[in-house]
């Protein structure tokens, strides 16, 4: 019997050192959605598509007590591990993370920053190419979620059909024979579908054309956000434009809006890119020099000033201002100089001031390299 706390106690720490050990290889690497080699990747970073699902044999989470919570997490984990039978998956508990954990997961978009803050139980089941990820107990009971490289929405939303309907046989939805897909919150009610394309547009924004663009988006529907999705900031020129509803709507409907506006805008940036060289390229060299200069010779350097100086040097890279840049590196910058992704890698970067220093230690190396 003195031996069994000791077990439980070494069995708990082999669990959460396995965690850490694949959450810190994961960070190591860049997503598969951040290659650089989906269509139009030079101003389309990714696509995304999510689909909220809820359980009809459960109320919605906001009506959930603990105990419950725990019974829905517990029960939706067993069924779509069944049913993905994915290699290697990474299945991870949020009450086991710690912040800096739960904050990488947000960086590499993983979950949502409502999962990440939340206290609730909850949990995440992520492809081994971190493709599709599973958030469980999310705002809904499951928020199914896929992320391609550049444009790639059609692409997306044919994988989060097929996922989706590998789980119907092991689960039963909440669906009304009208409004389809019962959801936490009214505007995913019917698909339930949320789609996005997080965009880089650098030349619309210098040329004061962005805001007028990102205007007539409310007209069509369409709902724009920062990197990091609902409740963050626009920087370094990414954003992400999706659909404010799902409801009177088919899933190819809502994607085919999408893509068509998308192309439009991307059409809008191209236009600006071309403004800018012909009427000011001695400025827009400038910039995306300084930014290599700057980039290159740091040596200390805030994520702010990563985002918005890498902004100008694949704006740069793009137009063939810069030396042909090999967009994993810039993809490597973009994913690993965040925060978290600092923090567990390196132990001394806890510290702001430590972290800035290590930031642009490893920006040089990894642009000079």
């Amino acid at each position: 019997l003195p031996f069994v706390p000791f077990l439980i106690l070494h069995s708990s720490f082999c669990i959460l050192h396995l965690v850490l050990m694949k959450l810190t290889d994961l960070t190591q690497q860049a997503g598969e959605w951040l290659r650089g080699s989906g269509p139009m990747s030079d101003i389309v970073i990714s696509s995304r598509i999510r689909l909220a699902r809820n359980l009809a044999t459960f109320p919605f989470q906001r009506k959930l007590s603990r105990n419950r919570q725990q019974d829905l997490v517990a029960q939706l984990a067993t069924k779509v591990t069944k049913a993905t039978a994915w290699p290697s998956p990474l299945t991870l508990q949020m009450t086991e993370l710690s912040e800096v954990e739960r904050a990488a997961l947000v960086e590499r978009q993983l979950i949502s920053r409502d999962l990440a803050t939340g206290k609730r139980p909850a949990a995440v089941h992520v492809s081994p190419d971190e493709t599709c990820s599973l958030m469980i107990n999310e705002e809904d009971h499951l928020r199914l979620q896929v992320i391609t490289p550049g444009l790639s929405l059609r692409k997306g939303i044919e994988q989060a059909v097929a996922l989706d309907q590998s789980l119907e046989p092991h689960v039963e939805w909440a669906v009304h024979p009208q409004y389809g897909y019962l959801s936490a919150c009214p505007t995913n009610t019917g698909t339930g579908l949320r789609a996005s394309v997080m965009l880089h547009l650098p030349a619309l924004a210098e040329t004061q054309e962005l805001r007028q663009v990102l205007r007539g988006l409310g007209k069509l529907h369409m709902t724009v956000r920062g990197l990091h999705g609902e409740g963050s900031e626009a920087s370094g020129h990414y954003y992400q434009v999706s659909n404010q509803r799902s409801l009177g709507s088919t899933e190819q409907e809502i994607v085919d809006a999408i893509v068509e506006t998308v192309d439009k805008i991307v059409a809008y940036e191209e236009l600006a890119r071309q403004a800018l060289l012909d009427n000011n390229r001695p400025k827009l060299e400038d910039r995306a020099w300084r930014a290599w200069g700057l980039l290159t010779h740091a040596r200390t350097l805030t994520y702010d000033e990563l985002i918005d100086q890498l902004s100008w040097l694949r704006l740069g890279a793009a137009l063939a201002i810069l030396p042909a840049q090999d967009w994993t590196v810039l993809d490597r910058i973009f994913l690993q100089g965040q925060p978290a992704h600092l923090q567990l890698q390196h132990d001394h970067a806890a510290i702001p001031e430590a972290r800035d220093r290590l930031r642009a230690d490893l920006v040089r190396g990894w642009l000079l390299g």
